[in-house]
């Protein structure tokens, strides 16, 4: 249970920081170029639906198993390889969350170039291989 909530945790701090990105890229070039969330909503709702799948197809129905053999046989054979071996379906049925959750990441990714190309503009061009607005000088600059 340590580890479960451990790894929460985790989860939660680096969501945290995504939403940190968002609000500083927002207002590192907020008058000097258009930001557009298209593509961060997108990221955001396939992260969702990423973790929707694994909760489905995977982390739920793969919890009952291991419950049902820690009552049958013990704490050490639900731990075992050879348990493992019978839960290989679930395992593999994690792969659509992890293929939506990879798409999430990176739509997010490429997101982060473009809001970065006003500030960054010849790093972001060599990298996306077009050309970028520069950034207009700002009020009082």
């Amino acid at each position: 249970m340590h580890l479960w909530v451990e790894q929460s945790f985790e989860f939660f701090a680096a969501s945290w920081r995504l939403g940190l990105v968002y609000f500083c890229l927002r207002y590192a070039a907020a008058e000097r170029a258009q930001f557009d969330e298209r593509l961060g909503l997108w990221a955001f709702w396939l992260y969702n639906a990423g973790l929707v799948l694994w909760i489905a197809l995977n982390f739920f129905p793969i919890g009952w198993p291991p419950l049902n053999a820690v009552f049958e046989h013990g704490l050490a054979y639900a731990r075992s390889i050879r348990f493992y071996e019978t839960t290989l379906v679930w395992q593999w049925l994690r792969l659509p969350g992890d293929v939506v959750f990879a798409v999430a990441a990176l739509l997010m990714a490429w997101d982060f170039l473009l809001k970065l190309g006003p500030i960054y503009a010849r790093f972001v061009e060599q990298i996306t291989r077009r050309p970028i607005a520069r950034m207009r000088p700002g009020p009082g600059e």
